[in-house]
């Protein structure tokens, strides 16, 4: 649990306001003030980085539970603690119905509160890593969906298909852009989109703007208005598909059901639509689907080196390496291709380690490591949902296990380790250990042989060592890192 979380707290008392803020940011949270609920508000619309709202229910302007009620009604990502000095069983259930993530009677403890923010903090990031987790699963089967199709027209059956089942829009249009550069509706679904020409035109408006600038749009029924008519209780999104900067065209989904999209539906639906794009601009250019899958893999290896520095670029790097050593111990084609996106994947299990842990500088304590060794099962949880990838559950599952059966998860040694595990291990120690890192720097290359080499017939396997520092002399490790496929 990171004490790098923001806090707004909302009370009329300034003297009580002062003393939360000081105890909070002596416990290491970054603290803003809101003197009401009608300021608050205003403060949780403009700033998506708040995590918690304490709040006292008695205040001017704006009190608490209404407060509350518009943090929901607009489906803000925030958790929510009640305060008050008016507390009866009534008030608690009813903050409680309204979502309130805890309730805290007046006067309190200092201790009491911090209690209670640890506590809803810890729920958060569980429910936070949790849809992270979820979210990477959907990603997957999109991706691996759209991996079985080369054809235009059964891609987007899919794309819609799976923006359906992910979204629940009441209403979707998707835009593609023709070779004449114009914006050619695609797919319309919902009888709003069908029947109100002036809500499509403004959607198409909105969407030929998106695509333009390269920005995703979002309205909701605060924003959503067509000229002086009114405002309409709707929800639209709007992201532009680009491919490797070709613009491709546009999806907008549309709510009407009281159930406005939120920020993690945009970052969600910005995923999709990348994959997408890359989908249909290789559909159109008759790409090769090994090509497509090869950028789909990659970016699930970005998604979790996008959490530390120190590891970006080291999945492909492992997978190049492991490539040249299959190569030159004479693997098929089938196995080169299964190692390498095993060696593109083998981390994929680290999006589900907190950052703290993944990103210490000093020594992880015993718990701390116990923590990370739980990479590899998260990995082939991940992966086991997609059916493309089950060649290569046992790569990430398995690429820390060690012929002597001190590895992990499961201690497996000898001949139960694979050849293909073999070679991965080989290489991503050699990787890490001639990288930089938060702990250390790369070491010398001369140092690295001799762990390795200390390492051979114990930890790995000798002979995979021997063939690999041949060809590290050989060739250079500049020249190894460079895919060969």
């Amino acid at each position: 649990m990171s004490n790098k979380a923001k806090i707004l707290v909302v009370d009329d008392e300034e003297s009580l306001r002062e003393i939360c803020q000081d105890v909070l940011e002596d416990e290491g949270y970054e603290v803003v003030l809101a003197r009401d609920g009608q300021e608050a508000l205003r403060i949780l619309v403009e700033d998506q980085d708040i995590d918690i709202v304490i709040s006292d229910l008695r205040m001017p302007k704006m009190n608490g539970l209404d407060l509350l009620r518009a943090v929901k009604e607009r489906k803000l990502d925030v958790d929510f603690i009640v305060m008050t000095g008016f507390s009866t069983i009534e008030t608690a259930v009813q903050c409680m119905q309204l979502g309130a993530a805890d309730y805290l009677p007046k006067p309190f403890n200092i201790q009491h509160l911090l209690v209670k923010v640890q506590k809803v903090l810890k729920a958060r990031n569980e429910k936070q890593e949790r849809k992270r987790l979820s979210n990477v699963v959907r990603m997957l089967n999109l991706s691996s969906a759209l991996n079985n199709q080369l054809k235009l027209k059964p891609l987007i059956e899919e794309f819609i298909k799976h923006i359906e089942k992910n979204f629940n829009p009441s209403g979707l249009v998707l835009f593609l852009k023709s070779d004449m550069g114009r914006l050619v509706k695609t797919v319309v679904k919902g009888n709003t989109l069908r029947q109100r020409e002036d809500i499509f035109s403004l959607i198409q408006y909105k969407s030929s703007i998106a695509l333009r600038e390269r920005q995703s749009c979002f309205m909701d029924k605060y924003t959503f208005n067509l000229s002086k008519k009114g405002q309409y209780d709707i929800s639209v999104m709007i992201m532009p598909l680009i491919s490797q900067s070709q613009e491709v065209g546009v999806i907008a989904l549309l709510r009407e059901d009281n159930q406005p999209f939120t920020l993690q539906d945009m970052q969600l639906l910005s995923i999709f639509a990348s994959h997408a794009a890359n989908a249909f601009q290789n559909a159109r250019m008759y790409s090769k689907l090994q090509d497509f899958n090869k950028d789909i893999i990659r970016s699930y290896a970005r998604a979790v080196e996008a959490k530390d520095f120190y590891t970006r670029g080291h999945s492909e790097r492992v997978a190049s390496y492991a490539v040249h050593l299959g190569i030159s111990v004479k693997l098929t084609d089938n196995e080169l291709e299964r190692l390498y996106i095993g060696g593109v994947l083998h981390d994929i299990g680290k999006i589900g380690i907190p950052d703290h842990i993944l990103n210490k500088p000093d020594k992880l304590t015993d718990e701390e490591f116990d923590v990370i060794k739980k990479h590899p099962v998260i990995g082939r949880e991940i992966l086991s949902q997609v059916y493309s990838l089950k060649d290569v559950l046992h790569l990430v599952y398995y690429h820390h296990e060690r012929l002597d059966g001190t590895g992990y998860p499961e201690g497996i040694k000898g001949d139960s380790i694979s050849p293909l595990v073999r070679i991965l291990s080989v290489v991503d120690i050699f990787e890490a250990l001639t990288s930089d890192r938060a702990y250390r720097r790369a070491l010398p290359l001369h140092k690295v042989e001799k762990i390795m080499f200390s390492k051979a017939g114990k930890h790995l396997d000798g002979e995979l060592v021997e063939t690999w520092f041949k060809l590290v002399r050989e060739k250079g490790i500049d020249v190894l890192r460079r895919e060969k496929r």
